[in-house]
């Protein structure tokens, strides 16, 4: 199967050009692995199978998805994949406001859906609606990264964590969160607490209020690793350890260190605040790539 990369020209099995228009059209046209037939309307690309590499974080990335499916349509391209790590839109699984629209549901899937994908694959989905609405979605869990986070605090802290005796306490944000947690604890051998929060939101969505439950006695002094989806500006995770430091669970005194392990990072406010709060951050690159200055603060695994 040939790749044709929308992030990485260069990385692209099948090369192509962006065209740009004076009205602000922009199209895609590919320029290799064509064969011509002797004439203009007899070029296809010497393969049956090709997956597209794409962002899609916004409105412009679906419409360049959309113009290089149907260039390889037109080439005679048969099946065509969709690999988009992070799926804008995904956390409007529900109808927030009358007036409003249910975004995932009535503008992602109609629209990736007519264009017939073979597959439409991402990464940590952020709830199961996608999978209800978008055809043919194949999810891949944030295991990997979990994994890879977990390696990276390990040898920062010299030793390796010991999931039986439980060094460490997993912090899911909210209840919907804690059943990827779970199965990830029984995937990683975990065998200690798993700690579910909930949030209180307003009619419009905007976070107003977060609850964490009590900790016992025997729970002080490890290391928190709050787990979930999506950072955005940050605000749900801050709130969880500002109310982990009134309970007096985190003091001045403590020796717990507090980590994030985030599927997709927009970090729409930046890292000032965040770094106020966390040790360390675990994310991907499936919304950007971060610059090199903030790696000693966020670890990135690439995925594209």
């Amino acid at each position: 199967m040939k790749i044709l990369d929308l992030t990485d020209i260069d990385k692209s099995d099948i090369k192509y050009q962006i065209i740009n228009y004076p009205d602000g059209q922009r199209d895609i046209v590919i320029t290799s692995w064509v064969i011509t037939n002797g004439n203009d309307w007899g070029k296809h690309i010497n393969t049956q199978s090709v997956q597209i590499k794409s962002r899609l974080n916004n409105a412009e990335d679906l419409l360049m998805i959309i113009c290089a499916t149907k260039a390889l349509r037109n080439l005679k391209v048969k099946e065509i994949h969709l690999y988009v790590p992070y799926i804008m839109g995904l956390r409007s699984d529900r109808l927030f406001q009358e007036g409003g629209n249910r975004y995932v549901k009535d503008i992602i899937a109609p629209l990736l859906n007519a264009q017939n994908f073979e597959s439409v694959t991402c990464i940590d989905p952020h709830s199961d609606v996608a999978e209800n609405c978008i055809n043919k979605l194949e999810k891949i869990s944030n295991l990997e990264l979990v994994e890879f986070a977990l390696s990276q605090i390990s040898s920062s802290n010299g030793k390796l964590f010991n999931y039986t005796s439980s060094d460490v306490i997993l912090v899911s944000p909210d209840a919907g969160a804690s059943k990827k947690i779970y199965k990830l604890a029984e995937q990683i051998g975990y065998k200690g607490d798993v700690i579910t929060c909930s949030k209180d939101r307003d009619e419009n969505g905007k976070l107003t209020k977060i609850k964490v439950p009590g900790l016992g006695g025997d729970q002080y002094g490890k290391d928190l690793i709050i787990i979930d989806d999506i950072c955005d500006g940050g605000a749900t995770f801050i709130n969880i350890v500002k109310a982990l430091k009134s309970q007096g669970v985190l003091t001045e005194n403590t020796t717990s260190k507090i980590y994030l392990i985030v599927t997709h990072g927009i970090f729409s406010k930046g890292f000032g605040e965040l770094q106020q709060y966390f040790d360390a951050i675990y994310t991907t690159n499936s919304y950007k790539q971060l610059n090199p200055d903030t790696q000693d603060f966020v670890k990135q695994l690439n995925v594209y």
